[in-house]
């Protein structure tokens, strides 16, 4: 990557996001996705972009405004740009600017149903049942996390292992370790829980990163088939 001035405040900002097939969401002002690319390189202050699976780029006019969501270890960072340059096969984007502040507190949340076992590996407080396995359900799921319900009753700070979550039909399942950082009302014999994801590497967010785009761009492909 170039090191001009310009090139190195984009990283910093990017932080671990900046490397080399990053994820990144390519969005319309009005928060429409156009698809999920992956960095390719980042120079004099302008980011590089291709598709996530390397497939051809939609048409795009110059000085066209985008949104960029950018993903890494530190959450999410949302920039707007402008397109300077683009081929069938990548789009350059520069003038990135910080978007709204409450669009970079989170990672992307997809919504998902998947019923899993899950066990408590460390609680807060005395009592329950440790290391035992119980029925939950998951969701929704995003690079940082996941909110999933069951009938059991947990602490904020408890630690769960979620183990063979099938998020796509011909992938490898998912396991995480998180702990939970807020939880709901007891309703119809389940609560819901906020967990976060403990000691993801970049390659294991990367590789779950792709999984949600990919269930993401099935539900567009859906919904653009209407």
């Amino acid at each position: 990557m170039s090191t001009t001035p310009q090139t190195i405040q984009l990283e910093k900002e990017l932080g671990s996001g900046a490397r080399r097939g990053a994820a990144v969401e390519v969005m319309t002002p009005e928060n429409r996705l156009l698809f999920v690319g992956k960095i390719d390189t980042i120079q004099n202050g302008a980011v590089c972009i291709r598709d996530a699976n390397d497939d051809m780029l939609p048409m795009v006019l110059i000085n066209k405004e985008l949104k960029l969501r950018f993903f890494a270890e530190e959450g999410s960072l949302v920039l707007q740009g402008k397109v300077c340059g683009s081929t069938m096969r990548m789009w350059k984007v520069d003038r990135l600017r910080k978007a709204f502040t409450k669009e970079n507190r989170a990672f992307f949340r997809q919504s998902i149903s998947v019923a899993v076992m899950a066990q408590c590996g460390k609680r807060t407080a005395r009592g329950g049942r440790p290391n035992v396995l119980f029925p939950c359900q998951v969701l929704d799921i995003s690079a940082g996390g996941m909110l999933i319900s069951c009938g059991e009753i947990f602490a904020q700070g408890d630690y769960l292992e979620v183990t063979d979550i099938p998020l796509l039909a011909d992938s490898p399942a998912f396991s995480f370790n998180c702990v939970i950082r807020r939880g709901g009302e007891w309703k119809k014999g389940v609560i819901r829980y906020g967990c976060q994801f403990v000691a993801l590497s970049p390659k294991d967010q990367d590789s779950l990163l792709r999984a949600i785009f990919a269930i993401q761009r099935e539900e567009i492909r859906k919904r653009k088939a209407f």
